[in-house]
C-alpha cells in the first residue's frame, strides 16, 4: 500500500530559505543559479504552473514591469489568462530578470543558453524538484508555489471567485480544493 504523503505549501518562510541556499549554493553553476532565482521568483509571485513558466518571454517581463501585468496562454486550459504583479514582486522580478544579453522575444528559461528554446517542462519539473527536496525536504514540489499562494489567499478571506480568476482555474471546485487551513488557521478558529 502506498501512503500518500502530505503536500507541503511554500510560504514566504520557505520561499526565502530557497532563494538565500541558491544563492549561497558554491556548488551549482551560474547559469542553473540564475534559471533558479528566476523561476523561484516566478513560482512564488504569480501561482503559474511550472509549463506556464517555460513559455514566458522577456517581452512578458518587460509588460509586467511596465504595467504590473501580462497575457500567456495557459497550455493547461488553453486559454488566455492574464497574470497580475503587485509592485513588490515586480521589485522582486527586477532583481532576477535582466535581459541585457537578450532580444524582448527570447525565453527566460531556456534550455543550457540557447534563447529561442525552451526548456522541456518534464525535463524542468523534475530539476526543480530534486533541487527543492534537497533544500526544504520531502513535501515540496513546484506545484507547493501555487498551493502557498492559493493558501494564503484563501487564509485572508479572499473571495474564492477572484483566487479562481488570479489562478486561471475552469471550476471553482479546483480552487477550494488548494485552500488548506494552515495550523496557525486551526487554532485562531477555535471557539472552546
Amino acid at each position: 500500500m502506498k501512503i500518500k504523503r502530505v503536500k507541503k505549501s511554500i510560504t514566504e518562510k520557505e520561499y526565502k530559505k530557497l532563494m538565500a541556499y541558491t544563492r549561497g549554493d558554491e556548488e551549482i553553476k551560474e547559469f542553473n543559479l540564475k534559471r533558479f532565482l528566476k523561476i523561484f521568483s516566478l513560482l512564488f509571485y504569480s501561482g503559474l504552473r511550472i509549463n506556464e513558466i517555460t513559455q514566458i518571454k522577456y517581452t512578458h517581463i518587460e509588460e509586467i514591469v511596465k504595467t504590473g501585468e501580462t497575457v500567456i496562454i495557459s497550455h493547461k486550459t488553453k486559454r488566455e489568462r492574464v497574470l497580475y504583479f503587485s509592485e513588490t514582486a515586480i521589485k522582486e522580478l527586477i532583481k532576477y530578470f535582466t535581459y541585457e544579453d537578450s532580444t524582448l522575444n527570447d525565453y527566460c528559461i531556456t534550455s543550457w543558453g540557447n534563447p529561442k528554446k525552451t526548456f522541456h517542462e518534464i525535463s524542468l519539473i523534475q530539476l526543480v524538484n530534486k533541487y527543492m527536496k534537497q533544500i526544504l525536504g520531502p513535501g515540496y514540489t513546484s506545484h507547493s508555489f501555487r498551493q502557498g499562494l492559493i493558501t494564503e489567499m484563501g487564509s485572508k478571506s479572499i473571495n474564492p471567485k477572484i483566487i479562481q480568476s488570479f489562478i486561471g482555474h475552469k471550476n471553482i471546485n479546483t480552487t477550494l480544493g488548494y485552500i488548506k487551513p494552515t495550523e496557525e488557521d486551526i487554532k485562531r478558529s477555535l471557539v472552546r
